[in-house]
């Protein structure tokens, strides 16, 4: 990398100089493009998850339509398109090559901590091991960064390099089976299949969003999301900026912004008693202790509401103001940026898709030795349950471990009993009120990608009945947005998961 040096792109035909290797979506926005593309009835969009799910970040980049602009770092001369209409009619037939063939004894699929603590075991024990993750560099979304590797991610970054593990960066697993996995790259959609003996999944999460009137104005993103641009290069210094919604995440984001000198509001839905039991596990754990004492400290001046939730974003092309429920009735706020996401949800697609099987709250289902149940498949980190880096690290070493055929010693898998408690605990401290879930009503967008409002919604009999009729999860994200919502309203879990996993970019001339 190369510091602060300046580069240009070309953004719909006009040359503009951004940071080199600023995360693409991140460098738009510090510029001042809010809206990047158009949906389907004509409502201006921009990110919402920075994290590659939500696919209304996507971009034309060098010809490739469809790329997640979260996703893929900014270089020099790089053509950029915003969509348009005419972008949306039909693509000329594409020319598909021969997919390149790579293969390695385990494959583990995501480099953020979980991944990289099963890949290290395994390859310290032997193995050949390729890491495949679809950012454009290690660590996950808990340790992106641009140039500077974070301290707590750079000893495990440096150790998987003198173990020999390969990293296959900015590739997305689209489809594939035990023993076999084909991957599609984010910036052109060229595919890799690889042969493999063993998998282990790391996937990670993403954020839960909830719908109110005016969540799909440019300007709102998901918590986790506005921690992502930050890291990616976004500059916040002087902004205004809400972060709401409910978990232990706003308060990483919300000490990432004030580091980053913004003016934070922090709200979170839950009450200040519900979270008293977390004071014994906070307690108990010295790793804890540390962590509070630093949150606390960094953000002692900033003002936080309890029991409070925003009901309505504003604004004249992008969000401007803020509607907030709060225990003395509504309050607005004049703000630049509404960061909100009612906590996690565990990334299950490539799990399901190779066969594993789903638990009732969504999780992947794993024994002791973090296995799948389908043979050469294993499973860490947060698709087995929301608890946190700590946790990530300590179940991504048990499957690394067992991958290579060895046995994990039994502090290791006390440890990995210990975090799913504490996930549960923080889940339990953190339940959703049911406000919350009165607020998506009427005409408030509720599938993005196909712009279905929750009025259609409320029509439809099944999640299979919303797919047919409605399309659904059947845009760009695949359901990854708007299937969370409907679980949390009470529909059934969507019925399957079918190649490919993830949407792809293509390449061709656009229909006139």
């Amino acid at each position: 990398m190369s510091g602060d040096r300046k580069v240009k792109i070309r953004l719909d035909g006009v040359w503009i100089e951004v940071k080199e290797g600023a995360q693409l979506a991140a460098a738009l926005l510090d510029l001042g493009v809010v809206s990047l593309r158009r949906s389907a009835t004509g409502e201006r969009r921009g990110a919402l998850c920075a994290m590659g799910s939500c696919h209304e970040c996507r971009l034309v980049v060098d010809g490739h339509r469809g790329v997640r602009s979260c996703l893929i770092r900014v270089r020099d001369q790089m053509q950029v398109e915003t969509e348009r209409d005419l972008d949306r009619s039909p693509l000329a037939p594409l020319k598909i090559s021969a997919p390149q063939r790579d293969g390695a004894e385990l494959v583990v699929i995501g480099a953020g901590p979980a991944g990289l603590a099963s890949a290290i075991a395994a390859a310290e024990l032997g193995l050949d091991v390729l890491v495949v993750d679809e950012s454009p560099g290690p660590g996950g979304r808990i340790w992106a960064h641009n140039d500077r590797i974070p301290a707590e991610a750079r000893s495990w970054i440096e150790r998987a390099e003198r173990a020999g593990v390969r990293r296959l960066h900015g590739y997305s697993i689209i489809d594939g089976e035990p023993g076999r996995l084909q991957a599609s790259s984010v910036a052109s959609g060229e595919s890799i299949e690889i042969e493999c003996d063993t998998i282990v999944i790391a996937t990670g999460a993403r954020e839960r969003f909830l719908p109110f009137p005016g969540w799909t104005l440019p300007g709102v993103v998901g918590a986790g999301a506005l921690q992502s641009l930050i890291k990616g290069g976004l500059d916040v210094k002087g902004k205004r900026l809400v972060v709401a919604g409910t978990g232990p995440l706003l308060l990483a984001v919300a000490q990432l912004a004030r580091q980053q000198q913004a003016s934070v509001l922090l709200v979170e839905q839950a009450s200040n008693f519900n979270r008293i039991p977390l004071l014994l596990g906070v307690l108990k754990s010295r790793t804890r202790i540390r962590q509070a004492m630093a949150l606390w400290k960094s953000l002692r001046d900033v003002e936080k509401l309890s029991c409070s939730w925003p009901v309505k974003a504003e604004g004249n092309q992008r969000v401007e103001r803020v509607h907030l429920q709060t225990e003395n009735g509504i309050r607005i706020e004049d703000v630049d940026g509404l960061a909100v996401g009612f906590g996690l949800v565990p990334e299950t697609r490539v799990a399901e898709g190779l066969g594993c099987r789903i638990l009732d709250d969504g999780c992947v289902a794993v024994d002791h030795q973090q296995w799948t149940g389908v043979e050469g498949v294993y499973c860490a980190g947060e698709p087995t349950g929301i608890a946190g880096c700590d946790a990530a690290i300590d179940s991504g070493l048990v499957a690394g471990i067992c991958a290579a055929g060895r046995t994990p010693r039994a502090q290791l898998q006390a440890r990995v009993r210990r975090h799913r408690a504490w996930g549960g605990a923080l889940e339990a401290a953190h339940s959703l009120r049911p406000e919350l879930f009165h607020q998506g009503r009427g005409e408030v967008m509720l599938c993005r990608c196909e712009d279905v409002t929750a009025a259609t919604a409320d029509r439809i009999g099944s999640i299979r009945e919303a797919r047919l009729l409605c399309r659904i999860g059947m845009g760009a994200c695949q359901g990854r947005v708007c299937m969370p919502i409907l679980e949390a309203l009470g529909e059934d879990r969507a019925d399957s998961v079918r190649p490919p996993w993830s949407t792809s970019p293509g390449k061709g001339e656009i229909s006139r």
